[in-house]
Formats: C-alpha cells, sequence, structure tokens
C-alpha cells in the first residue's frame, strides 16, 4: 500500500490531471503564476513546470486508513468544485495506470509469441511453395495421402506434434517473463493464492506497524514481533516467487521434452514413408508441413487468447469506494478552532514570556525590593509625574519672573503626589540625625538617567520653603541637567580657573531668596580634570566656607559608579543620599555603589527610589475640593 501511494504521488499522474484539467490556467490552482495563452505542459518551461508540480503536492493529501487496503485522497484549494474534480481525475488516471500495469505481462508474451508466429507464417509459407514446386515437377495431383502412403498414425503425430509445438512456445514465453524477477509480472503471469495470501498479510502487518510506531514509538515491544514477523512473510513471498519462475521453468522443460519426443517419433514414421513410396511420401510430406504449419498459427494464436483471457480474469482490480463531491462548505479558515487555539496559545505563550523577562530582568521596581537588596532604610517614595512643556515653562518664568528654567515641581505643583513625596524625603532626611540636621548632603545615584538632579532642586526648594538658607551646588562637572537649566553662566570649573578666592552664586527663583545654586560651569579642558577640581584643596575651602555661610548645603554629583568624584564629596558630607530609579536602576549597579560609599567611609542615610508608578496610597483631591484646600492653605498662611 505505500508503494501505491508514492504511485498516486508521483509527478507522471500529477502532469497528467494538471494537463487534462487545464490547471495551469486557472487562477485559483497556479495564482499569479496563471498561463493562458499555452495550450501543452510542453510549452512550459522546466522552471514553471517544477513549480505547478510543487504547488500540486502541497495540496495534494494521501493516506492509507489503519487496518485497510483503502486509500483516501484529499486535494485542497479555495475552489471546490476544482478540488473535486481533481481528486477524482486523479482518481481516473491511477485506475488507467493500474490496469495498464496488470496486463504488461501478458502485452509482453503476446509482442513474443506474435514474432514467433510471423516465424511460423514465413515457414509454411515456404514449405507451401515447395509443394506447388513438387506438384509442377513431378506432374502429381494433389491426392488424400491417408489412402496410398501413410496410416491414421502418421496423421495423429502431427496433430499431437502441433499441441506440443505451440504448448512449448506459450510455456517458453512464461518463463522467459518470469525469468525477469518483476514481481507483478509474475503474479499476473501465474497467480496464486499463497501468494496473494502472503501479500495480504504483508500489507495488514505493515499498515499495524505505522499505526503502533506513530502512537507507540518505534520502542514498542509489539513492534519488534510485527518486524520480525513482516521479515518471515517477506521471505515466504521470495520463496514463493521463487517456486513459481521453477514451475514455469519445470513446465517449459516438460513441453520441450514432450515436443522433442513426438518430433523424432514423426521423423520415424516419415523414413518409412519415404521408404514405401518415394515419390507419394515426398508430396505427402510437404502438404504435410504446410498443413503441420498452418494448425500450428491456429493453435499458437488460439493458446494466446486463453491466455490474455486468464491473466486478465485473474489481476486484481482497483475500485472507487466514493468520488469526490463539492463540499458544501470550506475546510478552513476554522475560526473558532483557531481563536481557541490563538487565546490559549497567547495567554501561555505571554505567561511564558514573562517569566522568561523576568528571570533575566534584574531591574528594581518596588522600595521593598531595594531595602532587601542594599540593606539600606527607605528615605522616600517619588511617584512618576509628568513635566511641563517647555512653552508652558517660558510662558510660568515670564509671570513670576523666574531667571532661567529652573522649576521644580514642588514649586510649579505644590499640592501635587509629587510634591507630597519630596516633602516625605525632606522630613525624613531632616529626622534621619535627631537633633543634628545634616548641614551637607551629597545626592548622588549608581548610574546616569536616575533623577538624582530632579531630587537635588525639589529637596534644595523644600529646605528653602522652611525659611533656611540653603546652597544647592553642582558638582557634577562631566554632564550637568542643572547647568542646562540655569543656562550658560560661570560655575565651580569657571571660578576654580579664574578666581579661586571667590564664587558666584545666583537665585533662581525669585520667590525663594534664600535659595542660592551654583552652577557647575563650562566643562573643565586642561591638565586639572572634574577629580582633580573636587578633590583640591581649594574645593576643601569652598565647602567649609558654605557650612559656615548656609544652614543646608546639597551637593548634585556624577553617578558613583562610573565616576569617582562622588566619592570624594560623600566622604566630607554629613550624610549621603542614594537615588535610585524605579525599573531603570539595576541590582548589580546598585550594590557596586552603595559597596563604593561604604568603603570611602560615606555616611549613607538611605535610598531615594525615584519615578515608581503612583501607589494606592497615592491620591489626588477633586477639582472641586483642591481649590478649596488650596483658598484654605493660602487664608491660613496669611
Amino acid at each position: 500500500m505505500k508503494t501505491e501511494v508514492i504511485i498516486i504521488k508521483s509527478e507522471t499522474l500529477a502532469l497528467k490531471v494538471i494537463q487534462a484539467l487545464e490547471l495551469y490556467a486557472n487562477p485559483h490552482f497556479a495564482g499569479k503564476n496563471v498561463q493562458t495563452r499555452i495550450r501543452d505542459l510542453a510549452d512550459l518551461t522546466p522552471s514553471q513546470r517544477q513549480e505547478l508540480l510543487n504547488n500540486f503536492r502541497n495540496r495534494l493529501t494521501v493516506k492509507v486508513i489503519p487496518a485497510t487496503q483503502v486509500v483516501e485522497i484529499r486535494f485542497r484549494s479555495p475552489d471546490s468544485e476544482m478540488a473535486a474534480n481533481v481528486a477524482n481525475s486523479l482518481v481516473d488516471e491511477y485506475v488507467q495506470r493500474n490496469l495498464a500495469a496488470r496486463v504488461d505481462g501478458t502485452a509482453q508474451l503476446a509482442q513474443w509469441v506474435s514474432r514467433r508466429m510471423q516465424e511460423i507464417r514465413a515457414s509454411t509459407m515456404a514449405a507451401r511453395e515447395k509443394l506447388v514446386a513438387s506438384q509442377r515437377a513431378e506432374s502429381t495431383l494433389a491426392t488424400d495421402v491417408n489412402e496410398n502412403l501413410i496410416p491414421n498414425r502418421f496423421k495423429q503425430l502431427n496433430e499431437e506434434l502441433t499441441q506440443a509445438t505451440a504448448n512449448r512456445i506459450v510455456k517458453e514465453g512464461l518463463y522467459r517473463l518470469a525469468s525477469s524477477g518483476n514481481a507483478e509480472v509474475i503474479g499476473s503471469l501465474a497467480p496464486s493464492t499463497t501468494l496473494r495470501a502472503l501479500r495480504t498479510q504483508e500489507t495488514d502487518l505493515s499498515a499495524q506497524q505505522a499505526q503502533l510506531s506513530a502512537t507507540f514509538g518505534n520502542s514498542y515491544p509489539r513492534l519488534r514481533e510485527i518486524h520480525e514477523r513482516l521479515g518471515e512473510i517477506k521471505d515466504a513471498i521470495q520463496t514463493e516467487q521463487t517456486n513459481i519462475t521453477t514451475l514455469l521453468a519445470s513446465e517449459y522443460d516438460t513441453a520441450a521434452k514432450a515436443e522433442s519426443t513426438i518430433r523424432n517419433q514423426l521423423e520415424g514414421e516419415r523414413a518409412e514413408a519415404y521408404s514405401a513410396n518415394e515419390h507419394g511420401s515426398h508430396y505427402a510430406i510437404l502438404k504435410d508441413e504446410v498443413e503441420f504449419g498452418q494448425q500450428l498459427y491456429d493453435m499458437v494464436q488460439l493458446k494466446l487468447k486463453e491466455t490474455n483471457m486468464a491473466s486478465g480474469t485473474a489481476s486484481p482490480s482497483v475500485s472507487v469506494v466514493d468520488r469526490a463531491q463539492v463540499s458544501d462548505r470550506p475546510v478552513e479558515p476554522r475560526k473558532a478552532l483557531y481563536l481557541a487555539v490563538g487565546l490559549v496559545g497567547g495567554f501561555f505563550g505571554g505567561l511564558i514570556l514573562g517569566i522568561v523577562m523576568d528571570s533575566f530582568d534584574d531591574t528594581v521596581r518596588t522600595s521593598r525590593e531595594l531595602e532587601a537588596l542594599t540593606v539600606l532604610p527607605e528615605l522616600g517614595t517619588v511617584p512618576r509625574f509628568a513635566t511641563g512643556s517647555q512653552k508652558k515653562r517660558l510662558k510660568r518664568a515670564e509671570s513670576s519672573e523666574l531667571v532661567s528654567d529652573f522649576d521644580p515641581i514642588t514649586v510649579r505643583e505644590p499640592n501635587s503626589p509629587a510634591a507630597e513625596a519630596y516633602r516625605a524625603l525632606c522630613s525624613t532626611t531632616l529626622l534621619a540625625s535627631p537633633g543634628n540636621p545634616p548641614r551637607l548632603l551629597v545626592v548622588t545615584s549608581a548610574m546616569p538617567g536616575e533623577g538624582k538632579s530632579t531630587v537635588s532642586r525639589n529637596l534644595a526648594a523644600l529646605l528653602a520653603q522652611r525659611a533656611k538658607r540653603v546652597l544647592l551646588v553642582d558638582a557634577d562637572l562631566r554632564c550637568s541637567s542643572i547647568q542646562a537649566q540655569l543656562g550658560e553662566r560661570p560655575g565651580l570649573s569657571t571660578i576654580f580657573a579664574a578666581a579661586p578666592d571667590s564664587y558666584h552664586c545666583y537665585q533662581p527663583l525669585a520667590a525663594l531668596p534664600n535659595l542660592d545654586v551654583v552652577p557647575a560651569g563650562f566643562r573643565p579642558r586642561g591638565s586639572m580634570g572634574p577629580t582633580e577640581i573636587l578633590a583640591s584643596g581649594w574645593m576643601q575651602q569652598q565647602v567649609a566656607r558654605w557650612r559656615s555661610e548656609y544652614d543646608h548645603v546639597i551637593v548634585d554629583t556624577p553617578p558613583v559608579v562610573p565616576f569617582a568624584d562622588a566619592l570624594i564629596l560623600a566622604a566630607r558630607a554629613d550624610g549621603v543620599i542614594l537615588v535610585a530609579r524605579s525599573e531603570v536602576s539595576r541590582t548589580e549597579s546598585l550594590l557596586r555603589a552603595r559597596d563604593l560609599l561604604s568603603r570611602s567611609g560615606a555616611n549613607i542615610l538611605g535610598f531615594v527610589l525615584n519615578g515608581v508608578k503612583r501607589p494606592k496610597y497615592y491620591y489626588e483631591y477633586p477639582s472641586r475640593y483642591r481649590a478649596q484646600y488650596v483658598r484654605l492653605s493660602g487664608s491660613s498662611s496669611v
């Protein structure tokens, strides 16, 4: 059955179906490669023909129904009528091919016997010419030989020789075809019930083997038994085919010996006839040869017809169980199934993807995670908030006469959740050392982009709102965001290079005159880099001076891990605030920053987690209450 499936899938049958139905001109089959100007497959290029064959194979499904000898053929196409026509046409072509293959052995035998019949006819015509020539030479008439020369025995031997010769010719043809070793030809020339039974058993066992192998795998114990049984049956089939070939050889040998024996007897009778009547015997022999040739020709032709009839009735046939019908509904897309599979697959796929991404994601999300990781206290958690646009900031700056874009959210939106979070941070920082609030605070982070400058600005603004003299020092001489907000102004680097004995500070907010800011200045160029400037004696003098002039000094420094600038100032500060950003800061960099600060002798007050998604305990007053709250708070301040 596997062989038959391969034959059904063959290129020969596929090309016949494509040619018969003109599928190359059907857009539902050929698609964009449709060919409407050709009338035969021979007009196609090899690549076009191969593409049609590949398309045909991809749409065709041929399988054997388990435990049966029934083959199921399916063909898929957007055109339901074309799909049914292709399946039916393929079955018809296969049946025609099967019939042709079944009678192939008989056709070969007929060709061989036809050649021998032509030889017999030629020899008979030659004998007839000799008979006519003998009659003319001896002036004899065509009389009945049986009355004058030979007995009835001579005629009987002649008939027996005719039958024996015809039988030997047919047996020789069968033996020659069987000697080719073609199992299909042997089965058609000499049908055997034993051979049929063995092939049926082989088919059933092969189907069982394929079914068990697909269900239980190749290690199933029953498969070993079936495999051994298949080997035995194949050996038995080979033995049976050998026996059939041997039988045909024996029959051919027996027929040849019988012909030789009868021919020798006839020759003896001829010799006696010659001795009795030379002239009559010569005429009789010639006449006998003519009659013998004619009878032999007729007998061989009759035997050939009998062989064709027996072969045709003995050959197994192929029958169609159900022909393909036009489907009443499409087989695909199966929307309900695809939707269910998509939902289930998407759910589990997303779940697995989330687990994988979470396993590779080492960023910190909550303050609880950060506190467990660094073993540092939490000073505050700042929710994520959106900054105002540049246009609104400039407008606000013009109305409030700000000198720059320095606009912390604690001043811009004092009643926002972010401003409340910064107030809690300010209170926690001041209470970190009861009775001795830190005067010099260093704000830093592990890596860039974690919000340390934002925390520094808002913390400085809140301390200034408490009627304290506050100085915000931008010590990030590498990439300062505060410097960008204040504009191109002289700062630490400029003062260090030009006027070491003085420094310039600015008041960016008119509403907070007690808040001074020292920007970073221009990036230093020369032998003295940022680290050397911050570690110089001049910087130590400036820090001491700031301590004496201000209540609180907030120093914004570069990140700890990539640069050593923050470690120099952290060792001289009263406290260090480590800023991290939710879903951005990584565990390795935070641990590295904590270790570096601890080794430098810095007093780490705790951490601030910035950019957190707004927790449930943050809330905003509705608009009608917010206005009243602002109005009441304003009247109370007055």
